[in-house]
């Protein structure tokens, strides 16, 4: 990382994100009451993952003091390769009869993720959390095991599903209902769920539910797509967080480019995330992706981890103009973690005395000797899709132009 002094540059950066501030902190005034009441139970479920995490160290608050940087009011936090466009593979399906454009990031079957990984050759989380995701917070989509060859997951037809975004109960998170051909019948091309039925109700085809949960944001879709950035030709680490996450979608290449945000994970190792899709409306609306009723849903379950982000301190390249973020658990941790992150608030109660925060351990010392305090964001109800990625992955599918 490298600390400088405020530049001009940083401040313009971060106007857009400054008025995401101002909106959520109106919102996290009128609750303050509640927001209070559950911070402490926010810091003691913190403490327990902080304590579990550094384990075989002397304890939290060594690693923590080991980490914690003192740096001058008024200086930047700037992170190199903060912001790094990467290319990621798209693939099509069919919703009601017409194409959509959809990404592949976290399944919560090992074999099915190392499946998926081979076929598109970027690397799928194991994520077996999103199994816990509800009913009504999933997608339901039908994979062919026989029949028409084609591109689907398993060498057959495209795979279809119930809803895109906008659509009342569109969720990124897709169970899989395994189609086959029953002997004797006719394969053709199904493009749409009462096709799908249709054909189950004659006989000729079976469905058969899994439990298995996969993270498919939808990128294009028939008469939409997410938000392409403005500036989609100069992203830098003084881009601001707002505005889209799409650079590029280029459905002959059958690539997207996106936005990989640079932040820590609960142990201060490095990772990138994307960001596809989240609730309330206001904040999706303002990072330019899907506005998604249903992960609130999420909010209360284990499918939702908790993400740190910081509303004061050190300016930076954070979402909301400070610090970058710290993450409640990492890819390569599957028991703990969830694309699907819960928002909580750090604020600084004297901002002129801001460290810089590493890790978990560093957030449960700052908690403990009053430093900070913790908020769950919008009332609890700001849940974010954001895949991670390590730095691995990212080098590897950096874009490169032409």
């Amino acid at each position: 990382m490298v600390l400088s002094k405020t530049k001009k540059s940083v401040v313009t950066s971060t106007v857009a994100a400054s008025v995401l501030i101002i909106a959520i902190l109106v919102v996290m005034s009128a609750s303050l009451s509640s927001m209070q009441q559950q911070e402490t139970a926010t810091a003691t479920s913190l403490q327990q993952q902080s304590t579990e995490d550094q384990a075989g160290t002397a304890t939290a608050v060594a690693a923590s003091n080991a980490t914690v940087v003192d740096i001058n009011a008024g200086s930047v936090l700037k992170l190199s390769r903060a912001s790094v466009p990467i290319d990621m593979p798209l693939e099509k399906g069919y919703q009601d009869g017409k194409e959509i454009f959809f990404i592949t990031t976290d399944a919560s079957d090992q074999n099915f993720a190392a499946q998926l990984t081979n076929k598109s050759g970027f690397a799928v989380n194991f994520a077996p959390l999103l199994a816990k995701a509800p009913q009504d917070a999933r997608n339901q989509a039908y994979v062919f095991t026989n029949g028409i060859k084609g591109n689907g997951t398993f060498g057959f037809q495209l795979p279809v599903v119930t809803s895109k975004p906008g659509d009342r109960n569109y969720s990124p998170l897709w169970q899989v209902n395994m189609a086959s051909w029953k002997e004797g019948a006719a394969p053709r091309e199904l493009t749409s769920v009462q096709q799908i039925m249709d054909a189950q109700s004659s006989g000729q085809l079976s469905v058969t539910k899994t439990g298995i949960i996969v993270n498919h944001p939808t990128i294009k879709w028939d008469g939409g797509s997410l938000k392409i950035r403005d500036d989609r030709d100069n992203i830098t680490d003084d881009s601001p967080y707002v505005g889209g996450q799409i650079l590029n979608i280029d459905t002959d290449r059958m690539l997207v480019t996106m936005v990989a945000h640079r932040g820590w994970g609960p142990d201060g190792k490095t990772i990138y995330y994307v960001v596809t899709d989240a609730t309330p409306e206001m904040p999706a609306t303002m990072m330019g992706v899907a506005s998604v009723p249903a992960d609130e849903k999420l909010a209360r379950t284990p499918v939702a981890v908790d993400l740190f982000q910081f509303t004061n301190g050190i300016n930076g390249t954070g979402p909301m103009g400070f610090q970058a973020g710290i993450g409640g658990a990492n890819p390569d941790d599957s028991a703990k973690y969830s694309p699907m992150w819960k928002i909580s608030f750090i604020q600084w109660k004297d901002p002129s005395q801001a460290r810089v925060l590493e890790n978990l351990g560093d957030i449960n010392t700052m908690v403990a000797d009053g430093s900070i305090t913790l908020a769950p964001a919008m009332e609890g109800k700001h849940v974010v899709n954001c895949p991670f990625f390590g730095e691995e992955t990212v080098s590897k599918h950096m874009h490169k132009e032409g």
